[in-house]
């Protein structure tokens, strides 16, 4: 019913910048391409803008020639560096750019729904927002490493959710983000964590919420659900999650330090079940609410068919998060080909 409405709207009263970074993505592009041409919204209430970081595969050649197939308006702008933060910089020349007031951004291996712009131009309306995150999960594929990677999402977006319904927001994911451009102008954008090289959308929302908590909302819908691409391997999984998870360091809400802590002793406490048996109850209280949580999160997302690893994943969860959260903190991590320090 809810999708049957929003289709037979005859009004939008939003119109959208939607910004996107990209470097070597040739691979993904098409899928990307194809999902923006394809969503059910007026043409001329919103605007495509790509972002090339320094390139070196065929990403712009692939974006000129889809154009001429499809006939799609793309604006493609080089980025300029002025940060430590490649991606920043990208996303801030592009919202220079923007001849909209709300910035949506996803990223170049994503693949956004039809009804995309139509969810958020409906929360935008109903709720006075002025900033939303909205709900992100990874293409469905086979074999225990993309399983793994599923349910680890799916336990991120649980937490996510719940911390905006206990309006303790602390998490979002810029594959999925839409923000007023005079808002973000107002709060300087960017400033004072573009020496980090990510959390482009985790510390943009506490500069929204530090001035105005009111208006931070999640779009909690499965029919705006944006899907990108999981990691190929352990190592690239690895080096992503340690980009993630080095920026905890640097967090100013109580509550997103308090939680990341609680997950940390959550999840090395495990291992003391094998000096402490005793335990074995809280570990079996633990592993319960982790299930409980990713359930949850699949039913909203209609992903419980990965569930059936479950039992495997949370005996190597607890030991890939504490190696993660210790490696985040004291090494170096590579993101598309370059290396940066924490």
């Amino acid at each position: 019913m809810k999708t049957d409405k929003l289709k037979s709207a005859l009004t939008h009263h939003t119109s959208f910048s939607i910004i996107i970074p990209f470097r070597n993505e040739v691979e993904n592009l098409n899928t990307l391409l194809e999902s923006l041409s394809s969503l059910n919204y007026p043409k001329s209430h919103f605007e495509i803008i790509l972002i090339d970081d320094a390139s070196t595969d065929a990403s712009v050649a692939f974006i000129e020639a889809f154009q001429q197939q499809t006939k799609v308006s793309i604006i493609v702008i080089e980025n300029e560096r002025f940060s430590a933060s490649p991606k920043k910089d990208a996303l801030t020349k592009g919202i220079s750019r923007a001849q909209f007031e709300w910035i949506i951004t996803t990223d170049a291996d994503c693949k956004v729904p039809d009804l995309w712009l139509q969810h958020f131009d409906q929360k935008i309306r109903a709720e006075d927002s002025k900033f939303i995150a909205g709900p992100v999960s990874f293409f469905a594929s086979a074999g225990f490493l993309n399983r793994f990677q599923q349910l680890d999402f799916l336990s991120l977006q649980g937490a996510t959710i719940g911390s905006f319904g206990l309006q303790q927001a602390f998490m979002c994911n810029g594959a999925n983000l839409a923000f007023s451009k005079t808002e973000f102008l107002r709060l300087n954008g960017y400033a004072q964590t573009d020496h980090l090289a990510s959390g482009d959308d985790v510390f943009l929302m506490q500069k929204f919420i530090k001035e105005i908590p009111e208006k931070i909302h999640y779009l909690k819908t499965s029919e705006a659900l944006v899907r990108t691409q999981t990691q190929p391997n352990w190592k690239s999984l690895t080096e992503q999650r340690k980009r993630w998870a080095a920026k905890a360091s640097v967090y100013t809400s109580w509550f997103a330090i308090l939680t990341s802590l609680l997950v940390l002793l959550g999840n090395a406490s495990l291992f003391l079940v094998i000096f402490y048996p005793e335990i074995w109850l809280l570990v079996l209280l633990k592993i319960a609410g982790d299930f409980l949580l990713i359930w949850q999160t699949a039913s909203l997302f209609n992903q419980k068919k990965g569930l059936i690893y479950f039992p495997l994943v949370a005996v190597i969860y607890p030991i890939f998060t504490v190696y993660i959260a210790l490696a985040s903190q004291f090494g170096k991590f590579e993101w598309k080909g370059r290396v940066f320090k924490k």
